[in-house]
């Protein structure tokens, strides 16, 4: 048996499964997965939840509730020099072992993608609901080209110095543009933050021909799906629901770079036939992921000078 550590929000869980459950069926091992304790939830569903055994309850028969004793454990290791998240050491695991990582590359799974697109189908009202708001669209804007762009901008991101640059979107923009022509397109934003006035959502949708049809946190997945041109960023919600889509002909483009705080870019996470933008990180989460690292080193060298007499 491999048990996969889930970790994180929908699009690192959905990662991991794949991965692991993938490495566990070619080896002819039985497939388990374990929650891991998680504090990064953006959004939740209010049917579905945010975990994955709720959102497709077709694994959830999959999900143990504590971990059974196994005698091996396998850790991912990535640095800032590894080339890539995928690692053939992990495929090369003997049976009854713990897997813990993020498993954040494509690598693992493509060649098994039917079968992944299967354990991650929608259930049948979520496809009904975003299937009619596209046919809605397509109606009330005939002749128009629909483009899904997610942006992952929320605090958290610019914390973790994973936020990139703005300049990312509108180059993406621009080229979809070049393609097809600006009034032949539009733009379908899906967002975890939007404030009232300013913002890079609001600069965009103000800048290009949108139409707004965010839904739920699942209603946004499955609709990124179904939607043949599609702008990703560096999220493995909209990763995945990249390699999820298999519309005829599908266009997807991603960025460049996939910044963090510690600069390792795992290029891997996109599947080579993506069509890549240029991106850079924003400077300002840079500098706020250092000051934060800084801070915490900062913190831990006074807590080790001076420890708190407990009574």
């Amino acid at each position: 048996m491999l048990v996969a550590d889930i970790s994180d929000q929908l699009g690192n869980q959905m990662f991991a499964y794949a991965a692991v459950k993938t490495i566990a069926q070619k080896k002819g091992y039985e497939f388990r997965f374990i929650r891991a304790h998680n504090t990064r939830i953006n959004s939740s569903d209010p049917k579905y939840g945010s975990e994955l055994h709720t959102i497709f309850p077709q694994t959830s028969s999959e999900l143990l509730d504590e971990l059974p004793p196994l005698p091996n454990t396998w850790n991912e290791s990535i640095t800032p020099s590894s080339s890539q998240i995928y690692t053939e050491e992990a495929t090369e695991v003997p049976d009854n072992t713990y897997m813990k990582g993020h498993f954040i590359s494509c690598l693992y799974f493509m060649d098994n993608l039917d079968q992944v697109r299967k354990w991650f189908a929608f259930s049948p009202d979520i496809l009904e609901a975003c299937q009619s708001r596209l046919k809605r669209v397509q109606e009330a804007y005939p002749g128009r080209q629909p483009v899904a762009v997610h942006f992952r901008v929320g605090d958290d991101y610019l914390k973790q110095g994973f936020l990139l640059h703005e300049s990312y979107w509108f180059h993406a923009a621009e080229y979809m543009i070049q393609k097809y022509g600006k009034e032949h397109l539009l733009f379908l934003p899906f967002y975890d933050h939007r404030p009232s006035s300013g913002g890079l959502v609001n600069r965009f949708m103000q800048r290009y021909p949108c139409e707004n049809i965010r839904g739920t946190l699942v209603e946004d997945m499955c609709t990124l799906t179904l939607v043949r041109n599609l702008i990703v960023c560096n999220s493995s919600f909209s990763a995945m629901a990249g390699i999820l889509n298999h519309m005829p002909g599908k266009q997807v483009l991603r960025p460049s770079v996939y910044p963090s705080g510690t600069q390792y870019q795992p290029a891997d996470c996109f599947p080579g036939t993506w069509t890549v933008i240029p991106a850079r990180q924003n400077r300002f989460s840079f500098l706020y992921c250092g000051f934060m690292k800084t801070k915490g080193r900062l913190l831990k060298v006074l807590r080790s000078a001076f420890p708190c007499k407990r009574s």
